[in-house]
């Protein structure tokens, strides 16, 4: 009997990889793992560097200590292998990991774990970690997608296409230029994660319920455990503000992915039979069930609905937060639920954007034909024509304006030399053009080449741009490295603490 995998397909010589299948069908076909499945390994984490505080400050007997870290210890090696999984029936992972504890070494021992904190810093804290993991990883990502762009800009430097302004040709540009505009502001996303850092990695554990202990903990320690910068000042503030975090994570994500929502709808239109300009590889297009000859740009459209996602996460994440009362408020605990689906929506969709930009083939001679097109070089002539005569730049853009419809009235799509020494005449301008002076100067290649400023789209000022954001990006990759051999040498020295108490 014959079987029929995909609905459609037959006219594709690639179809999409699993990742971008995924991507693609969200939730249709898949279910979700519970939030706190998440903070499993977050969990124990806090919980070994605070049995180890503890033990230090003299608040725990060692010998209790070794039986809680050797207790977590096997939670952790269960949880790894796939056998710790969590029971509906204890509410939350805290609630999990100390039962499961108090089951295996007894609650004489099990029982001390909880002593200086409440579930109230200890989610905090798990958020705090997780929150910084994603970040770093979205850091990662960004880092990856902005390589792509650059290399892809340095291939296309000259490669000459229409710009636009209100989804009308505008002026000349380059595709270099354009995806170098895309990277430089992908740039600045790296920027606000690199601030979420400054602002928020900071240690919560010891604030407790929010007003602290009698218990004399040492959060310093603690905090280089986690490989925090400090722990937080005040002890209600990550309490309270559980929400913040989430919040100012979300803003740098929707910002990012409204940035890659605009080069989606960029390249959806480029790549139409319309504009012709680009192609997508197939293995970001689908077909359709009816319609055999259907090459849809699926990646880039889903993109776009991600974007709209983050808008609606952020906006609830605002909302949650701006009608609490002093200390802790039970609503902020839908804040985990609303930044999960958000990094797990928006996580990969730089992955996908770099994919896609790095297979997408391009057609520079329709780039360049369309260059040409539609008056695209008025403005050029106009400048010209204020350079050239020492002009009035008010007064020649309106004769320009004027040898435009006349030309227009003639079916041309450049501006005549006829038409323009009509214009000139008709506003008593003295310019003394020579036809063949004029119509060069409307060829988008020589625009450009005189088009030498900081920023422009000449092939120089667009080589400098690659260059200098690839030293910003070099000094990014340097603050995540450092950051994450800051976490990786606290997560070294509390396992040369616990092997210490183990003596």
């Amino acid at each position: 009997m014959k079987k029929i995998g995909k609905l459609w397909g037959g006219r594709f010589n690639v179809l999409p990889s699993q990742e971008i299948i995924n991507f693609l069908s969200g939730r249709d076909v898949r279910e979700l793992p519970p939030c706190d499945e998440r903070l499993i390994s977050y969990d124990l984490w806090g919980s070994r560097a605070h049995a180890v505080m503890l033990s230090q400050r003299g608040i725990l007997p060692p010998r209790d200590g070794r039986k809680i870290l050797q207790g977590l210890r096997e939670i952790d090696t269960l949880y790894r292998k796939g056998k710790f999984k969590l029971d509906p029936s204890k509410e939350d992972v805290h609630s999990n990991i100390e039962s499961f504890l108090i089951g295996r070494i007894g609650i004489e021992s099990g029982g001390k774990l909880h002593t200086g904190r409440s579930r109230n810093d200890q989610i905090a804290l798990d958020m705090r970690l997780y929150l910084r993991d994603q970040v770093l990883n979205l850091g990662d990502g960004l880092i990856r997608l902005i390589q792509t762009l650059l290399k892809r800009a340095e291939e296309h430097r000259e490669t000459v296409m229409p710009g636009y302004t209100h989804h009308q040709h505008a002026m000349a540009t380059t595709f270099g230029h354009l995806l170098l505009a895309f990277a430089e502001g992908l740039q600045r996303d790296q920027q606000r994660l690199a601030h979420w850092l400054e602002l928020f990695n900071k240690n919560p554990l010891g604030a407790s319920a929010g007003y602290g202990t009698s218990f004399k903990l040492d959060r310093n320690l603690t905090s280089k455990l986690f490989g925090f910068d400090g722990p937080t000042e005040n002890s209600t503030d990550p309490i309270m503000q559980r929400w913040e975090p989430e919040a100012d994570l979300a803003y740098a994500v929707g910002v990012m992915m409204n940035r890659l929502s605009t080069l989606a709808q960029t390249f959806i239109l480029l790549s139409t039979r319309e504009f012709g300009m680009v192609r997508l590889d197939d293995r970001h297009c689908s077909g359709s069930s009816i319609m055999p000859q259907k090459r849809n740009p699926d990646t880039l459209e889903v993109i776009k609905a991600k974007a709209a996602f983050a808008q609606g996460i952020l906006a609830s994440l605002l909302s949650v937060g701006k009608g609490l009362f002093m200390g802790y408020n039970r609503e902020t605990q839908w804040t985990k639920y609303w930044i999960m689906d958000l990094v797990d929506e928006c996580g990969p969709a730089l992955s996908i954007t770099a994919d896609v930009m790095r297979r997408v083939r391009v057609n520079k001679v329709e780039m360049l034909e369309q260059a040409r097109r539609d008056f695209l070089g008025a403005t050029a002539l106009m400048e010209w024509l204020v350079t050239s005569f020492n002009l009035s730049m008010r007064e020649v853009k309106t004769a320009v304006e004027r040898a435009v419809r006349y030309s227009e009235e003639e079916g041309l799509e450049y501006v005549s030399h006829g038409s323009l020494k009509r214009a000139l005449q008709e506003m008593k301008i003295d310019a003394p053009i020579r036809k063949k002076d004029d119509e060069n100067v409307q060829r988008p290649e020589g625009w450009l080449a005189r088009a030498q400023s900081i920023g422009m789209p000449s092939e120089k000022r667009v080589q400098e741009g690659i260059l200098s954001l690839n030293r910003r990006l070099d000094a990014t990759r340097d603050v995540l490295s450092r950051r994450k051999r800051g976490i990786e040498k606290a997560k070294e020295m509390l396992s040369k603490m616990e092997r210490a108490l183990g003596r």
